[in-house]
């Protein structure tokens, strides 16, 4: 991580964390590591244990630790709050104090992906959502915390994409069905197709989004006691141009540092048709 001095992060918690493929694949990437998902739906955590922690091949029980707890309460207390699934199942492990130490080791890096902000409809939650992750970062030796966000016109407009994934060979199609501009509320779904059989589901996954802005989040990191911040952006895909039916995950521009285009017209005039960001809020190891 370039924003802090710390070399080598070795303890991930991914928040909202649903099947916890980033816990995994951050596992799989060194012995070192480990992870810890949080999240409040027992069904993808228990399909994530399965399909993601069961590919680590062993490696899963001392790497990794899936949480099925609300992001708004205070992991510090558990396991007077959280289940921990193991196996699949719900229940308390046998290694106890090992998967103690998962939950309440600082975190080198907090993540919470997937526009998972979104779904913290009041200020009020998610600035408590924010204190709670400030207060679980490792402070000693400097982290991060990463969260993403979409904007601009075609964040705001009804928009239909057929996408593809190219790793899972699934092929879906976003839409963005309904969105309040007084309350800014989006609602959103995913329609799956299956690539052997072609059979679709229609509305497989359904989201209600508060549409934070920038400028919103940055206020409420702030006052949850962040001071470093960074913005990374990049202009979302002409909805209107992009081939809809061979749509690619990955097709879009790399993110850059909002720092180094703050002061080109055409690029600002760019993303305000559209723009998905990445949120770095940084805390910088203690030198006391």
């Amino acid at each position: 991580m370039s924003y802090i001095r710390k070399q080598v992060p070795l303890h991930l918690r991914e928040d909202f964390s649903g099947t916890s493929l980033i816990c995994a694949t951050w596992c799989k990437s060194d012995v070192r590591r480990t992870a810890l998902g949080v999240d409040v739906d027992q069904e993808a955590l228990q399909w994530g244990w399965i399909h993601n922690g069961q590919a680590m091949l062993g490696q899963a029980e001392s790497q990794l630790c899936l949480l099925e707890a609300n992001v708004l309460q205070d992991l510090s207390t558990y396991p007077d709050v959280g289940r921990v699934i193991a196996d699949g199942n719900s229940q308390q492990p046998t290694d106890q104090a090992q998967l103690d130490q998962h939950v309440s080791r600082p975190a080198d890096i907090i993540c919470a992906l997937n526009f998972s902000v979104f779904l913290l409809n009041s200020r009020a939650d998610v600035v408590k959502y924010f204190q709670l992750a400030r207060a679980a970062m490792n402070s000693e030796d400097g982290s991060i915390f990463l969260l993403d966000m979409l904007g601009g016109h075609a964040g705001e407009s009804s928009v239909k994409l057929r996408r593809q994934n190219e790793i899972t060979g699934l092929s879906y199609l976003w839409e963005q069905a309904k969105y309040d501009p007084v309350k800014r509320q989006l609602t959103c779904h995913i329609s799956l197709k299956h690539p052997q059989t072609s059979q679709v589901m229609k509305h497989a996954f359904t989201y209600h989004w508060k549409l934070w802005t920038i400028p919103e989040i940055l206020e409420m990191l702030q006052e949850a006691g962040f001071t470093e911040v960074h913005v990374w952006m990049r202009c979302m895909i002409d909805t209107a141009e992009s081939p809809q039916n061979n749509g690619q995950d990955d097709i879009e521009n790399d993110f850059e540092d909002y720092e180094a285009f703050a002061n080109d017209p055409a690029m600002l005039s760019r993303l305000s048709k559209g723009w998905t960001a990445y949120l770095v809020a940084v805390v910088q190891a203690n030198t006391m």
